[in-house]
């Protein structure tokens, strides 16, 4: 297969493996932004699972691949065999797909998000195949500091044949993170001989559009002095109980705090009924909101009500506005690990699903509309100087991708 592209063009080939958040491919477009505005030159593919790929706006000269998920109908009840069958089924179809997408594009770089050989192994044979037919493309894993528990991790890397690909495979590993915060070699036994890859980048987040707070404060109606919590979670595919401990908490706390306004996000995946609950308990301080852009709102608020995500995390950080993190609820452990590293800083106060309750939610938001925010701010930058980490991996790339 004999790729055709312009003269002087370089393709960089990004995969992001999202499925029901929104993480990974936002972080991803950020990455493209930075990289199609270093090198005029370039083009970028994105692949992706997320079903929401075409809901985002593509910068110019960027196009994504859709990966196919598993469908059923409604009521389908197939037998444990026959449902690993069909998912089995799926991950050799997108395992084509990804061979046949970077075999033909024939990419300068490949920048791999968060799973070095594709969820589940899917990319792992197209990758090789890359490798094999095109010696001159470079590789370059993109790692978030905090995936899982590490032992967890560091399983299903032996499993999946992952230290061997990071030695054989990859030219580079980019960590989107920091040392002080957490180190990567050492959590996920990283060999001493792959660790000269390692480069950490800083926490990247989207760059956030120069807005007045006090005119987005004029924008959303708030009376002077009123004090504003924005809660929001993410794609909220399983942010329900926390913004319904939220909306509970931001009663009890207006009944005393007569000032006191909210901004409830529920996200794009929050399932419909979960939502309508939500927006029934609306009231005039208290709005709820399928979907907004959370930037200028985090510039704007007091105090943040989140999950743990990275991206929600840093951009809340970036604004230096005080949060309060409750963790997802399930055996994955990456939100609780970053809750307790930035609450052990003093960055944020944390509350453990197994805890959450109105009361308990309401303690942790009156401490957070009770920081001094510029001494608060000032601990942030202590810990974290710079959130320019897209800028950082944009630099570090070119030493595989030159000048332009």
């Amino acid at each position: 297969m004999t790729p055709v592209r312009s003269p002087g063009t370089r393709t960089l080939l990004l995969y992001a493996q999202d499925r029901q958040g929104l993480g990974h491919i936002t972080r991803s477009l950020t990455i493209a932004r930075h990289l199609l505005a270093r090198y005029p030159s370039a083009v970028v593919y994105l692949v992706t699972k997320s079903a929401l790929a075409g809901h985002f706006t593509l910068p110019e000269r960027c196009d994504y691949i859709k990966l196919p998920s598993l469908l059923t109908p409604d009521g389908w009840q197939g037998t444990a065999c026959e449902e690993e069958d069909a998912k089995r089924h799926f991950r050799e179809l997108r395992g084509t797909i990804l061979r046949d997408a970077a075999l033909g594009l024939a990419p300068d770089l490949v920048l791999v998000d968060h799973e070095p050989l594709g969820a589940k192994g899917e990319f792992a044979a197209g990758l090789r195949a890359l490798k094999a037919a095109r010696p001159d493309t470079r590789f370059v894993l993109g790692l978030r500091d905090i995936m899982d528990d590490p032992e967890r991790i560091r399983g299903q890397w032996r499993e999946l044949g992952v230290y061997d690909a990071l030695e054989h495979l990859y030219d580079g590993i980019a960590v989107y993170g920091s040392p002080a915060l957490h180190d990567v070699a050492e959590a996920y036994a990283i060999p001493p001989g792959i660790r000269p890859k390692l480069h950490y980048c800083g926490y990247i987040v989207r760059e956030a559009p120069r807005v007045d707070p006090a005119e987005v404060r004029r924008e959303l109606g708030l009376p002077d002095g009123a004090a504003l919590v924005l809660a929001t979670v993410g794609s909220g595919s399983d942010g329900f109980p926390v913004l319904d401990a939220a909306v509970a908490a931001l009663e009890r706390l207006a009944a005393r705090r007569p000032d006191l306004r909210a901004i409830v996000v529920t996200g794009p995946f929050m399932p419909a009924d979960q939502r309508a609950e939500l927006e029934r308990r609306a009231t005039a301080s208290c709005h709820v909101v399928p979907e907004t852009d959370t930037l200028p709102l985090f510039a704007a608020a007091d105090a943040v009500v989140t999950m743990g995500g990275y991206n929600s995390v840093c951009e809340a950080l970036a604004a230096a506005r005080p949060m309060v993190i409750v963790p997802r609820a399930t055996d994955k452990v990456e939100q609780w690990i970053r809750a307790e590293l930035l609450a052990a800083r003093g960055l944020v106060a944390c509350v453990h699903p197994r805890e959450l309750a109105p009361d308990r939610l309401a303690e942790a938001i009156e401490w957070a509309l009770g920081c001094d925010r510029a001494a608060h701010a000032r601990r942030v930058r202590e810990v974290i100087p710079s959130f320019d980490g897209a800028a950082r991996l944009t630099a570090y790339l070119a030493r595989w991708l030159g000048g332009d």
